[in-house]
């Protein structure tokens, strides 16, 4: 372990074997003015010993600040999974979870208690509401204010969901049979104006894969409701002015 100049490593903190602090190196990368294992931000937080846990191969970037639990007991610990990556000035509230390979963009704020799936990619600038979960897979615009949940494999631009995620469903190896089902199904959540007439027709229509079935699950489990289609609001998919737009898919 190497630990550079003006880094401060408190009673109770675990570091693993190769891990560099304030350098660049192998394993996990903590850069400079980066705080990690902060006491929660909360007002009833009662001086506990609490816990955030960080995994492996994370990079975490200049002045990012990661917040530990409110509750101590390990399940309820901060975690932050493999190979994520924190750009600066991003923040990572108490009780938060990313799953593995997720990136955090300049300046992202996660309220507390905010779940975010694997390989979720999230903008500059965005902030997420406390509470709120990002599916699998999902791609987030800068400087998008989110308070609701974010479905797996959605695009999500001009304040609601704009289309899948094709890009990144196509790094991640689905085939084309996949695709073109979650492509459908987020067409469903386009032209329908409920979630249940969504629902009903992602069931009726679209062969249930094991992504689909992942998808359903996650309308089905939501408590803070699912993020509205653009289209439905009528905003354009170009400059995000109020405009009739065709039910064209993404």
């Amino acid at each position: 372990m190497t630990v550079g100049a003006f880094s401060v490593i408190r009673a109770g903190a675990v570091i693993g074997p190769g891990t560099i602090i304030t350098t660049l190196g192998r394993n996990c990368k903590i850069g400079p003015a980066a705080f990690v294992g902060l006491p929660p931000q909360h007002s009833k937080f009662d001086g506990k010993d609490t816990r955030a846990i960080i995994g492996d191969d994370v990079v975490i970037r200049e002045m990012v600040s990661v917040h530990r639990s409110i509750n101590p007991a390990p399940e309820h610990a901060t975690r932050i999974g493999n190979r994520c990556m924190l750009m600066a000035t991003s923040h990572v509230a108490h009780d938060c979870t990313l799953g593995e390979d997720v990136i955090l963009a300049n300046g992202v704020l996660l309220g507390g208690h905010c779940v975010i799936g694997n390989r979720a990619f999230i903008g500059g600038g965005t902030g997420i509401h406390q509470f709120v979960r990002v599916g699998r897979l999902a791609m987030i615009a800068g400087n998008e204010p989110i308070s609701h949940d974010v479905p797996p494999f959605a695009a999500v631009r001009y304040w609601g969901l704009k289309g899948y995620n094709a890009i990144g469903c196509k790094r991640a190896g689905m085939s084309r049979e996949t695709i073109h089902a979650v492509r459908s199904a987020f067409r469903c959540l386009h032209t329908n104006r409920t979630m249940p007439a969504a629902v009903a027709a992602i069931r009726a229509t679209i062969p249930m894969l094991p992504e689909i079935k992942e998808l359903l699950d996650f309308l089905a489990s939501t408590k803070r409701g699912v993020l509205s289609s653009v289209k439905g609001r009528g905003i354009s998919k170009q400059k995000g002015a109020p405009e009739k737009t065709s039910d064209d898919d993404e």
